[in-house]
């Protein structure tokens, strides 16, 4: 049976306040319910579990979300299985809007904004691609944009795992079937089997075109809107652009003459026909991002972070906003010895001011700490703290105690 509930119904512990969204196989509610003391949203399926693939897609997004500390990605509260075998999901209910309904998508946005607001979906996107997970549905429904200005990444539901941390059973194997949204999936879909981190990448590069430009990436002589009405129904010419059509150059668009030139490349690269040819994940993307918005843009000014060797040599490394790997080896973002294998000990994420930096282990069996504090798994980072990892010390001043 159906389950489409109505402001004033009750559903176990969750008293329904207004329905939020609606998807094919569930709906989000907001509620109130016992133990919170606010509202919560609640994404309850429509249909009682029954086939596995129902079970597995429930799951999948529970564990994505539960293990994620980002605050660029929703955050997941609670989970279970309700009366009539309905699966449900507690979240953090959002104020704001979706980015397809905060935007005009016709209306060129300013390179900084869209930058920015792309700069910050990488932060959230990094924690779930280090965690070996690839979203799949990348687009503008998915991102939700706070009245402070903050974006969160949402709705997991196509995310799945790669490698050894493929989620309920599943890996990334798409058999050919088309995963997503086909206005932003990758060219990848139509000729491989297998979604990587580089297939997320492409998705934002399609987003951050459009914010841009205020147009579909092939086509320069209509808008997106008129785009997108005419190719609703045909998903198949949606792939045909993405695998064929050469992507329209960002400086040809009449509002994008003065984007700077290392932004356009950066951005032609993201959309790259081959995965191979694009930065590989959205970390690396996050940082190539917050380098435009410090150098290009004079956006973001970057903090130092002071680097005491276990001899007592000093060195210092510039942070811009982004998402740094932080170890040992010639493939760190921020390397404390150049030598030797790459070993990334922890991750350090910072969306610039007036936001503080974060610190989180990527290998539990490594000893972080900030003023001799382990950290576990995430921390931010004070003004004045010490960070220890691998006999060397750090300190991070920001842009405005200098």
């Amino acid at each position: 049976m159906v389950l489409q509930l109505n402001p004033g119904d009750r559903y176990e512990k969750f008293e329904i306040l207004s329905v939020a969204r609606k998807y094919d196989g569930s709906w989000v509610y907001r509620c109130n319910a016992a133990g919170f003391e606010h509202p919560v949203a609640v994404r309850i399926s429509l249909d009682p579990v029954q086939a596995e693939e129902t079970a597995r897609r429930a799951l999948r997004e529970i564990t994505v979300l539960e293990e994620l500390t980002n605050n660029h990605v929703i955050r997941v509260f609670d989970s279970g299985m309700g009366s009539n075998d309905h699966w449900y999901i507690v979240l953090e209910a959002l104020e704001g809007a979706r980015l397809d309904h905060w935007h005009d998508f016709d209306r060129p946005m300013s390179a900084p904004q869209a930058v920015g607001l792309i700069h910050q979906a990488c932060l959230g996107l990094a924690e779930v691609h280090a965690r070996g997970v690839v979203h799949r549905d990348l687009k503008p429904e998915n991102l939700w944009v706070e009245p402070t200005g903050n974006l969160k990444i949402t709705d997991f539901a196509s995310a799945r795992g790669f490698g050894a941390q493929a989620l309920a059973g599943d890996n990334v194997t798409t058999q050919h079937v088309l995963v997503g949204t086909p206005q932003y999936a990758p060219p990848e879909q139509v000729y491989s089997s297998t979604l990587t981190t580089a297939s997320d990448v492409y998705s934002l590069g399609v987003i951050l075109y459009e914010l841009l430009s205020g147009h579909c990436p092939f086509w320069a002589d209509r808008t997106r809107a008129e785009i997108v009405k005419s190719l609703a129904d045909d998903p198949v010419e949606w792939m045909n652009a993405h695998v064929k059509r050469p992507i329209i150059p960002l400086r040809q668009h009449e509002h994008c003459k003065d984007v700077p030139e290392n932004l356009a490349d950066l951005l032609e690269t993201c959309l790259a026909k081959k995965p191979e040819e694009r930065p590989k994940d959205a970390g690396v993307l996050a940082n190539s991002l917050g380098w435009v918005l410090h150098h290009e843009l004079g956006q973001m000014p970057v903090a130092t972070l002071l680097v005491t060797d276990p001899g007592g040599g000093v060195a210092y490394r510039m942070v811009p906003p982004g998402a740094h790997r932080l170890g040992f080896g010639p493939g760190m973002d921020i390397r404390l010895r150049a030598e030797g294998d790459d070993v990334a000990w922890a991750l350090l994420e910072w969306a610039g001011p007036p936001n503080q930096a974060e610190i989180r282990v990527l290998d539990p069996g490594r000893v972080v700490t900030i003023n001799d504090q382990p950290i576990s798994p995430r921390a931010a980072i004070k003004p004045g703290d010490q960070i220890a990892l691998g006999g060397f010390g750090l300190r991070l001043t920001y842009p405005r105690e200098a």
